[in-house]
């Protein structure tokens, strides 16, 4: 079939899946309210593809069929492809604020990048090739929506392994596997067609334990279970959270059938080689740290338009402390948008030879982005001081017994006063509240926290050049 729209893909979500919110059965997470607000905002993604405006730039046809289908599966050839993935993505997560972190076209690259490393799977079983190939058609030709699980429970350092279930394979059948156990973190589960389970090579993982599947989430014995909703009930002061609350949630494995179709990867071995395994992961999230770094760079665009919008707002702007923290917003802003063109502009060739962006430039950025997001959001709450608490919301100013009160020494004929209260709310939404705080824990936390980022580019960035250039100018031959 061709790309959805918005209507098809709600529809898909009533399919009689087991999903759980507070510790009740959801029938439908179109209509919950808790829920749907998220699921019409995704809805509206994709009926921006048969959007004549939208179009060109969000699909492409399909080799398969012709039909048009999302440019998130482009296989990139040339560094004008990554170009024009870059404005796609860029131009739906914009639209969110740079808030929406699991947009189906962010986890199609996961699928896209199962696909590249076809042939590093064949290495375990040859068939996992042609699974990998079959998979990859299949969720771009139906347009799906995709959710990665990867995370394990949270346990104690010195809990014993023995006395862990972590999620496993249970059996194997001539038809398939049987998986038992739980994953997290599912961000947008809840919304997705697909689950898609991938597990980062350890190596006190067993062969039962090192599995890569796919999975309808309707399959029975799979549960998904819900965090508390962070999604306002109050639109007129929360202009994102209500919208935008993507839901994150565990993922239960109850003795779960998987044809062997939607197996990708078993390991065989009890001696594992976990330099492959790390390359087979890295290479399976494909695109995704690359699309990650181009919507923060939309979130720092936001942050800026905040602060900048506000010191007006206060008549702040030439203020030193004021002067800083917008300097602070532009570079962290600029900072992102040049490593991004910068990996853009000096790709790299696959395991498959399609075109990625610089994996180095990309961790690097990545590092910089996630150490210095806190700075911006403290910034914001300095210049807002208690206002960013106690800014009148809009039920107030309008109610016909306390607006005047408000109006006449909140607003006191400041004609800026409207207007700054409403970037306030918005202010809080990205720095202070429960959705800002969901939102600063994933980015400090997604593909990594800062320290493994650090190691991974220690590990990876090649010093030779400078260490040359350093002994050189000490004189040492």
């Amino acid at each position: 079939m061709p790309i959805r729209n918005g209507k098809e893909y709600l529809e898909s979500l009533r399919d009689g899946r087991s999903l759980w919110l507070m510790g009740e059965r959801v029938e439908d997470v179109t209509a919950h309210p808790a829920l749907a607000g998220c699921a019409r905002s995704v809805a509206a993604v994709y009926d921006l593809q048969h959007d004549a405006e939208h179009q060109e730039l969000l699909t492409i046809p399909s080799p398969s069929t012709g039909q048009p289908v999302s440019r998130a599966y482009l296989l990139p050839q040339s560094v004008d492809d990554l170009a024009y993935q870059r404005r796609m993505y860029e131009s739906l997560v914009r639209r969110a604020g740079g808030v929406a972190a699991r947009l189906p076209q962010h986890l199609a690259t996961v699928v896209l990048g199962l696909y590249d490393v076809r042939e590093l799977l064949g290495r375990e079983d040859r068939a996992f090739v042609d699974h990998a190939v079959r998979y990859f058609e299949y969720c771009r030709d139906n347009d799906l929506s995709i959710a990665t699980v990867f995370s394990n429970p949270l346990h104690h350092r010195n809990h014993p392994l023995s006395k862990q279930e972590p999620l496993r394979v249970m059996e194997r059948r001539p038809d398939g596997i049987v998986v038992r156990g739980a994953k997290g973190v599912g961000t947008q589960a809840p919304y997705a067609n697909e689950l898609f389970c991938l597990t980062p090579p350890r190596p006190e993982l067993t062969p039962e334990q090192m599995v890569y599947f796919a999975a309808p989430v309707n399959t029975q014995g799979i549960h998904v279970i819900c965090r508390e909703p962070l999604a306002s009930t109050n639109p007129a002061d929360h202009p994102v959270s209500p919208s935008w609350d993507e839901m994150d949630a565990i993922v239960v494995f109850d003795d779960v059938f998987i044809p062997w179709e939607r197996v990708f990867y078993l390991r065989s071995s009890s001696t594992p080689d976990l330099a492959f395994e790390g390359r087979l992961f890295e290479g399976a999230i494909g695109l995704g740290p690359w699309y990650v770094l181009v919507r923060m760079a939309v979130k720092a665009e936001v942050l800026l338009g905040i602060y900048a919008a506000i010191a007006d707002s206060l008549g702040v702007t030439t203020q030193p402390a004021v002067q800083t923290g917008l300097a602070d917003a532009m570079v962290y802003r600029e900072t992102l948008r040049a490593f991004i063109q910068a990996a853009e502009a000096s790709p790299i060739r696959s395991s498959s030879g399609l075109i990625m962006p610089d994996p180095t430039m990309t961790l690097a950025a990545r590092t910089f982005a996630i150490e210095h997001y806190p700075t911006l959001l403290q910034h914001i709450r300095e210049l807002c001081g208690p206002a960013l608490l106690m800014a009148p919301g809009q039920a107030d100013l309008q109610n016909p017994d306390i607006g005047p009160h408000l109006h006449r020494y909140f607003v006191a004929r400041d004609e800026k006063a409207p207007e700054r209260f409403r970037l306030l709310k918005l202010a809080w939404e990205y720095a202070c509240d429960s959705f800002g705080s969901r939102q600063l824990l994933f980015e400090m936390y997604n593909v990594g926290s800062l320290g493994t980022n650090k190691q991974r580019l220690a590990t990876r960035y090649d010093t030779s050049a400078c260490v040359a250039l350093a002994k050189e100018l000490a004189g040492i031959p």
